[in-house]
């Protein structure tokens, strides 16, 4: 039996008939609990309309009627398994809830589930590590917050396990819980060959040749203090030459920090938005309360009241510890510190 486990998402149904309406209303009541969710009925001609503006907002649709109007309605939005939203069908009975997108990192399967319980319904599941009761990386990847650098790669280690072949896992954090059969975990003498699977913030996507999916964590906290009106660009550069110097992936960054002056940075709320990152910032009583280590700077402190704005902002946010001290870019008006904080993996979802 497939594990049930409920999830929070954006979720928007269509129905198209008086019974499909009655089967939203009651999913929406439902899953409403743990969910921000909204339902219409379709109007005529206006399903490609709702299909667009959906799928690019929300984590999940449900569509309740025909699989075939549902399928033809998504194929034009299609891009890849790592941004799809989840998409479910039922129909208009209530009899049957299919994944027909995104079954594993978007999370279809576990939602369809969720309506079978809610419904009443038969879960129709066709992935075949699910029915096969396999170890699904990507399903797994996506419960410990681990970014797919090459989702390519997915196949190749559910391929394995369907054969009921080894797969070797090699991850520079600890992982917690039993083992998933025929898995294995730094159990090869090589630091990276041989590896189907690898667990770091470091950048290797030049450096392994051998067909390992790559899963990075988001656990670099970017410390920056800059001058005012400094230029995006010089913001995003910046970041990127410090990340590229370390040999740190772009995808390990979980967040952006600074003093409160810096709230309205244009620079690096533009930065932020590319990104897709949160930017926190904080008082100079805040940042001051903090004891440690910091590079100090007099000037600084004349200016902000605080004697270094990134390094202790990037403690701040992430409560973890420094990875890279202050640098000045090269004069290039902006100073970027990274903290980090180990993440938490457990092999159970």
């Amino acid at each position: 039996m497939l594990e049930f486990v409920r999830l929070r998402m954006k979720v928007s149904i269509i129905a198209f008939t008086d019974n499909g309406m009655e089967i939203a209303y009651k999913l929406s009541n439902s899953l409403s609990e743990d969910n921000d969710v909204d339902f219409t009925r379709c109007g005529k001609g206006a399903l490609s309309t709702w299909t667009e503006e959906h799928f690019s907002t929300n984590d999940a649709l449900i569509f309740i009627g025909a699989i075939g109007i549902a399928l033809r309605a998504i194929a034009p939005y299609i891009k890849t398994k790592t941004k799809d939203p989840a998409v479910v069908v039922v129909d208009e009975l209530g009899q049957f809830s299919i994944p027909v997108l995104s079954g594993h990192i978007g999370g279809a399967n576990e939602l369809a589930l969720q309506i079978s319980k809610d419904l009443g319904s038969i879960p129709v599941i066709t992935t075949a590590t699910d029915i096969n009761k396999v170890f699904a990386v990507d399903t797994w990847a996506k419960s410990q917050g681990l970014n797919i650098l090459n989702p390519e790669c997915i196949k190749l280690v559910s391929s394995k396990l369907l054969k009921g072949e080894s797969v070797h896992v090699k991850s520079d954090y600890p992982i917690q819980g039993n083992l998933p059969k025929n898995v294995y975990l730094n159990d090869l003498e090589d630091s990276n060959a041989g590896y189907d699977v690898i667990i770091t913030h470091k950048d290797l996507e030049n450096e392994c040749k051998n067909d390992a999916l790559l899963l990075v964590p988001q656990i670099i906290t970017v410390g920056i203090g800059c001058r005012k009106d400094i230029s995006f660009e010089s913001i995003e550069s910046s970041i990127l030459n410090i990340l590229e110097s370390e040999n740190y992936h772009i995808l390990a960054i979980n967040a952006l920090a600074s003093i409160d002056k810096k709230a309205n940075e244009k620079g690096i709320l533009e930065f932020a938005k590319k990104y897709d990152l949160p930017f926190n910032t904080y008082s100079a009583e805040e940042l001051n309360s903090l004891e440690g280590d910091f590079t100090k700077s007099e000037f600084v402190k004349s200016v902000v009241e605080v004697d270094n704005v990134c390094e202790r902002s990037a403690i701040m946010e992430s409560n973890g510890k420094l990875i890279r001290r202050k640098d000045t870019c090269d004069g290039a008006g902006v100073t970027v510190a990274l903290a980090i904080n180990d993440p938490s993996i457990s092999w159970e979802k």
